[in-house]
């Protein structure tokens, strides 16, 4: 009988479950949904129609939505060059600006977060965040550039959340703009 055909011959045929085809469909679904949409508004549903599978195969395959968002970040390509404070602060306040906070930027802060997932969390933001941006106060020559550099992103993180949370007003109510700007002296060369 062949792969594709119903055992019985009537009704229509079978597909042969293919748990790697299926994988691969909802992280591109998702890296795609995430992106258009953020984190908390592109569904499971919604992933897994775009994937065209059973949402179940999320649950069984990467135990929920947050481990699905962690496999679509693995997917994504290592970052091709240095990443200069001022670019880290622009991308970081465009995402707030977008209300796109993931588990990643969320896992940062959260003192909640159990050790397995942080452990997951840990090299992709090494690889997406500190690295690129450790790179670039290296070659800036900058003292104690691994410190420096997390203390970056620990301080954009933080102003980002912060601003999207609505709880400091003038914060969440000024421009990305006029944020850069002020943080600027401070992204410039760190130690001039």
């Amino acid at each position: 009988m062949p792969p594709n055909e119903s055992p019985t011959g009537d009704g229509p045929p079978r597909r042969r479950n293919d748990a790697a085809r299926s994988r691969a469909l909802l992280v591109a679904a998702a890296t795609a949904l995430f992106d258009e949409r953020g984190y908390q508004a592109a569904t499971i549903r919604d992933i897994a129609a775009r994937a065209g599978v059973d949402a179940a195969l999320i649950a069984r395959y990467f135990g929920g939505k947050e481990g699905l968002y962690l496999a679509a970040l693995a997917q994504e390509p290592e970052p091709t060059q240095a990443l200069d404070p001022s670019s880290l602060v622009a991308r970081l306040l465009d995402k707030s600006e977008r209300r796109r906070h993931s588990p990643l930027t969320l896992a940062m802060v959260s003192p909640t977060l159990g050790e397995s997932i942080r452990e997951q969390v840990r090299p992709l933001i090494e690889r997406r965040l500190t690295k690129p941006l450790v790179e670039w106060l290296t070659r800036a020559g900058a003292r104690d550039p691994q410190l420096l550099g997390e203390l970056l992103v620990a301080s954009t993180v933080g102003i980002s959340l912060t601003r999207s949370s609505g709880t400091l007003r003038t914060l969440s109510s000024a421009s990305p703009t006029q944020i850069q700007r002020l943080l600027d002296p401070l992204t410039r060369n760190p130690d001039d």
